[in-house]
């Protein structure tokens, strides 16, 4: 009896680790140069990578299905960091298996060109999916089974040019999704109910909250935008002019940092309370006009840093804005006019606050009232012209009353009365570098950067 019982327990546990055995073999296999992981509903599988891991080269073409030890499995998973780091691969072509593509997945394959196409099957894109896969060249097409897009998705796929559709079925875009990409527009389905992209605005915006979450070169900002989200338009090329509507009350950080090609004014209109961290950080091609409107109460550090060549700069606030200090205190750094002008009988409060830094490096050394009725709309009231010079500048405005030129370190240099609309200035016996013209006006007060070669 003892024996017999000591015989089945012996050949059960052996069958136990045989059905073990075969467990682990149909857990994992290679079919091809892939490599697979059954999931747990036994039909399906994960593709887990490449047999030459990072070292695979040449096109990737993902089967629909794989056969192993008799069985079929359909693909339906793209593992975490399957081809993360995969740079030799060239391109790349998803089954209408795939239902979940998961984080980091093609994370870093910079080598695939070519348009990126997300099967209709696919209901999820992990986070950082495709970070940093900048060589594709062509259009990003997602599914229509598309729910979830995680954050940093598609991040830096800079090469990405074409028109960006978002599905109907989308619920939610993470964070940071499709910064530092160039595309020339971006349409949301007319019957997705959590994004749309109204009046033809060419952006992404949240519908519940108004935000604009995502922006491309050629978005017209609607009327109806409360909020600019943090890093909507961050690093976008080719987007060469900003009106931003008096609707936004907050603009977010970082949300035009690195936008190198905007030129000309910048308005910050009456209706913004907050801007954030780095949202201006080096747009070193804005050269017009800089107006801070009335109702900015709080600017994040770095917003304005790098601005470098600001030509005038204004704030409308009669209470200086606080300005952030998390990072230093630069929120005006290498800043490109240390003259700013404010409204009359504010440069007291201004030069007692934060804005004021007597070398101009951080901050504003002089303060000019503009006891004019001066506004957001109001035009250019001089022209000081060529710049940059060599020699002499013409500044032309409206019955000119006085004229002082600053080196870049806030000295006088020159100032006299004048009366009418013309005066020429003679710059060839200056050294080279940045000066500053200030032209006081019936109109106001206006401050030029020029500079002297």
């Amino acid at each position: 009896m003892k024996k017999s019982l000591f015989f089945k327990r012996a050949c059960l546990a052996v069958l136990c680790v045989l059905f073990s055995f075969a467990g682990i073999a149909q857990t994992t296999f290679t079919a091809g140069d892939l490599n697979y992981s059954v999931n747990a509903d036994g039909v399906s599988v994960t593709l887990t990578g490449h047999v030459d891991g990072y070292n695979a080269t040449g096109p990737l073409n993902i089967p629909e299905s794989v056969s192993y030890g008799g069985n079929d499995y359909a693909v339906t998973v793209i593992g975490n960091s399957a081809f993360m780091y995969c740079f030799y691969l060239t391109s790349l072509s998803l089954p209408n298996s795939i239902i979940t593509i998961d984080e980091a997945a093609f994370a870093y394959c910079s080598g695939f060109t070519g348009d990126l196409v997300i099967p209709d099957s696919v209901v999820t894109v992990g986070a950082s999916a495709f970070f940093t896969c900048y060589a594709f060249d062509g259009d990003l097409v997602l599914g229509s089974g598309v729910t979830t897009i995680g954050s940093w998705a598609f991040n830096d796929c800079a090469g990405m040019t074409g028109v960006l559709n978002i599905p109907s079925n989308v619920e939610s875009i993470g964070e940071d999704a499709f910064v530092y990409c160039n595309f020339s527009g971006m349409v949301v389905d007319a019957d997705n109910p959590n994004y749309d992209s109204r009046n033809d605005c060419n952006a992404i915006i949240v519908t519940s909250t108004n935000e604009l979450a995502f922006g491309c070169k050629n978005t017209v900002i609607p009327n109806t935008v409360i909020s600019i989200g943090k890093n909507a338009f961050k690093g976008i090329t080719g987007m060469t002019t900003l009106n931003i509507p008096n609707s936004v009350e907050t603009i977010g950080d970082n949300a035009f940092a690195f936008c190198f090609d905007l030129t000309g004014d910048l308005i910050i209109p009456n209706s913004v309370k907050t801007i954030g961290e780095s949202a201006f950080f080096q747009c070193e091609g804005l050269n017009g006009k800089l107006v801070i409107g009335e109702s900015v109460n709080y600017i994040g550090d770095w917003a304005f840093r790098k601005c470098s060549h600001i030509s005038d700069a204004v704030s409308l606030a009669t209470t200086p804005a606080e300005l952030g200090n998390d990072l230093g205190g630069m929120v005006f750094g290498e800043f490109g006019m240390p003259v700013l002008t404010v409204p009359c009988g504010c440069s007291e409060a201004y030069q007692n606050s934060a804005w004021y830094d007597p070398i101009g490096l951080v901050g504003f050394y002089e303060f000019v009232e503009d006891c004019s009725a001066v506004t957001e709309a109001e035009s250019i009231i001089s022209a000081v012209y060529p710049n940059p010079t060599s020699g002499i500048v013409k500044i032309e405005a409206e019955n000119i009353q006085n004229i002082s030129i600053f080196n870049a370190i806030g000295e006088k240099m020159f100032e006299t009365t004048a009366s009418g609309d013309n005066f020429e200035y003679n710059f060839s016996n200056n050294a080279s570098g940045v000066y500053f013209v200030k032209v006081e006006t019936v109109k106001g007060v206006e401050t030029k950067q020029i500079t002297v070669r």
